[in-house]
């Protein structure tokens, strides 16, 4: 074949491939602009980390049918996150509930919108933060933190290997109960000269921010424990339970209800039969008694009665953990409790059924001094450290939970105004989300979300990766220009 006719062959081939580049540019940019405009995304991750289950897209279509409308405030604009990698799961699961008529998605910037936020939390009863949602159907509102759309798991280096996105659990959740108006309560007995809500308005608020109610009840009364309640706060009564109260109350425990007794001293002689009868049932004795602490270094320099104590760290056998935010190495708050009783266990024939662990207690140079109530022999206990908070499951009974502190005042506007006694309330709405999780459960699944990550144990080593990394893709490069000259001078 003479020289003229390799050329020839050579322009027609080059001619060839110039026009089958301009034809798939012409296919391309067109087809991209249209879909681009269509707004048409493709799911392609291996767990559908962008596509909504079925258990979700069923509800809000039924939600759809019914002309049901949640309102869904969003503490962040969503152009922010569309450009956001680590954002991504959210921006599109935001954008695949937005598809439906029930989900109204109302995103704006707190800092640059205040009426938007002063409308939707008017009385300040909600802590927002950015990135918070507020998800509102009628008269039911309930916050979502945003911190908690992701768990994250970390190496020995706290660098991010891994995540969890748990949207969309939180999201159908929160969705279902404020349209069915669920909103677990905190009911807290009156009727024997109890602290009453009025002197509790910060507690109030802290529940509501936790999307629990709060309200007041007299089984006096009333005839039953309601059905919504959550848990029953039983303030330090001056009077003791009732016997037909009493029972009321033992037939919610036994039924899976949950309890918390807050017992400040009191020195009248009252005694607190059937309360003491309650407790015993979880193994668990109350003293009639006030804590002094005898270490000056150890009590405000004006009260003897505001002691220094330990935050337990909890028992690993119990399988329980309510004081990890508060311990020492974690926490640099110092742990005081107010003027406060003490209690004991009880070893019952029903111990070994139940879930038992220590919360708080003094140091041994704090001691227990009789103090109201008719005890047969009193006498003061010294030498030894001194119990003021304590729970128990009851597993006998579907798990109920019952908690104990040897003071109300933690929870009280006057006591919580003490900065002294902020673990001690921290501990308390611990323990109300232990005892009963307001989150509603939609069993959808977490999606994980993988961090892929090279690690390079040495420079000799990282210099082969780059080598290869960077050196092949070159070395290919240059083969094929090589490969390329030599047939266009053939």
């Amino acid at each position: 074949m003479d020289k003229a006719s390799i050329t020839a062959k050579n322009k027609r081939f080059t001619a060839l491939a110039w026009i089958l580049a301009i034809l798939v540019l012409a296919v391309a940019i067109p087809l991209n602009l249209i879909i681009e405009r269509l707004n048409v995304n493709f799911d392609m991750t291996p767990n559908s980390l962008y596509t909504l289950t079925e258990t979700t897209r069923d509800y809000l279509d039924e939600l759809d049918a019914k002309n049901i409308t949640v309102d869904v405030y969003f503490l962040t604009k969503m152009e922010e996150l569309e450009s956001d990698l680590e954002c991504l799961a959210l921006y599109r699961t935001l954008l695949a509930y937005d598809e439906h008529e029930c989900f109204n998605l109302i995103d704006f910037d707190p800092d640059t919108d205040p009426e938007t936020l002063r409308k939707i939390n008017p009385d300040g009863i909600y802590n927002l933060a950015e990135g918070d949602f507020l998800f509102v159907c009628n008269d039911t509102v309930k916050r979502l933190p945003g911190t908690m759309m992701y768990t994250y798991k970390l190496d020995e280096n706290e660098n991010i290997i891994g995540a969890e996105f748990r949207a969309e659990n939180y999201f159908t959740g929160y969705i279902k109960s404020v349209v069915d108006g669920i909103v677990p309560t905190v009911y807290f007995l009156q009727g024997h000269n109890e602290v009453p809500l009025s002197q509790m308005t910060k507690l109030c608020a802290n529940l509501g921010n936790y999307n629990y109610g709060a309200k007041e009840l007299n089984l006096m009364t009333d005839s039953a424990i309601p059905a919504d309640c959550c848990i029953l706060v039983i303030a330090s009564p001056r009077e003791d339970l009732t016997d037909v109260e009493y029972k009321k109350i033992l037939n919610y425990a036994q039924n899976g209800g949950h309890i918390s007794v807050l017992m400040s001293p009191d020195e009248s002689a009252t005694i607190y039969r059937n309360l003491e009868m309650l407790l015993s049932n979880y193994c668990i004795g109350m003293n009639y008694d006030r804590v002094e602490e005898t270490d000056a270094n150890r009590h405000s320099h004006r009260d003897t009665y505001a002691m220094m104590c330990d935050i337990i760290q909890a028992n690993a056998e119990t399988g329980e953990d309510l004081t990890a935010a508060l311990l020492p190495n974690v926490n640099d708050v110092v742990t005081y409790m107010p003027y406060s009783r003490s209690f004991f266990t009880v070893y019952g024939s029903n111990y070994g059924k139940l879930k038992a662990d220590t919360l708080i207690r003094t140091q041994a140079t704090a001691k227990s001094v009789p103090f109201g109530g008719k005890p047969l022999d009193p006498q003061t206990v010294e030498g030894q450290p001194q119990v003021l908070s304590m729970y128990v499951i009851d597993t006998e009974h579907k798990d109920s939970k019952l908690i104990v502190f040897g003071s109300s005042d933690i929870i009280t506007d006057a006591g919580t105004a003490n900065a002294y006694f902020i673990n001690p309330l921290q501990l308390f709405l611990t323990s109300v989300t232990w005892m009963y999780d307001s989150d509603l459960d939609m069993n959808i699944l977490d999606k994980a979300r993988s961090y892929d990550s090279l690690n390079v144990s040495s420079s000799g080593e990282a210099s082969g990766l780059i080598a290869l990394f960077v050196g092949f893709p070159i070395l290919v490069a240059a083969v094929g220009v090589v490969i390329w000259l030599r047939r266009k001078n053939a």
